[in-house]
């Protein structure tokens, strides 16, 4: 019998290891919540990075594939200026080549905007070799020299382009798809980057200048051909800024 209100003292080391069992507890808890917080950000970390690489990834196939566009640009310009005018008619008929069925020679005009239907006939070159898929910046088929690199280079370096040319807009409204009396043209070059999708569409109408040298190059086209607009025959316009119509 033990008298009353009398009470069993707990031993003190229980009292020691609850203490340390809850601290214990509360210590695994906070390192759980710093574990997941450090997994967090080392997850955000990773989602930014790789959402950085991937968009300068698309910047620079993007890019490529400008470069690769206005080079067929530039191309069919030296074409259509050469020395040897070339047959406008036989171009924009797609009869400069062997049939081509890449050839969409406009036959019609859309009619919500009234524009020509078809990208227009692939350029050829004055060997008569069309622009089709050619390599940039090396192609065989042309001979094109690689910068920096004197043996050449089977495989395309940045991508490679097609180049097409219609009558302009004008001329096809009066339904003259292939027959040209105004000295000018639609030129229009698709540029890929080395991804095989990665496409820049660029167009430039390009018509007959004024000054010395008029009556030579193609179909009586003067020797340097112009980009249509307010600024024509600015060769400091931006290609990319002025005539880029579909990516």
């Amino acid at each position: 019998m033990r008298p009353l209100g009398y009470e069993e003292a707990a031993p003190a080391g229980r009292h020691v290891r609850d203490r340390q069992t809850a601290e214990s507890g509360a210590i695994l808890v906070a390192v759980m919540l710093i574990m997941i917080v450090l997994l967090g950000l080392g997850m955000s970390g990773l989602f930014l990075t790789k959402s950085n690489v991937q968009s300068l990834t698309n910047t620079n196939l993007r890019n490529q594939a400008l470069y690769v566009a206005e080079a067929g640009l530039e191309r069919a310009r030296d074409i259509l200026n050469g020395p040897i005018a070339p047959d406008l008619a036989a171009l924009l008929g797609g009869t400069g080549h062997v049939v081509n069925p890449a050839d969409e020679i406009p036959n019609s005009l859309d009619s919500t905007y009234g524009l020509p239907v078809g990208r227009g006939a692939i350029l050829t070159d004055t060997s008569g070799v069309p622009l089709l898929r050619v390599n940039y910046p090396t192609s065989v088929a042309h001979s094109e020299p690689v910068p920096g690199n004197p043996e050449g280079l089977a495989n395309p370096l940045m991508g490679m382009y097609t180049v097409y040319i219609r009558n302009d807009t004008a001329e096809c409204r009066m339904g003259q798809y292939t027959a040209d009396t105004n000295q000018a043209v639609v030129v229009r070059s698709e540029g890929t980057a080395m991804d095989g999708r990665t496409t820049v569409v660029l167009e430039m109408t390009m018509g007959a200048g004024t000054g010395a040298g008029q009556g030579q190059g193609a179909g009586g086209i003067a020797p340097v051909l112009c980009n249509s607009g307010k600024n024509a025959c600015d060769d400091n316009n931006s290609v990319q800024n002025n005539v880029v119509v579909a990516n």
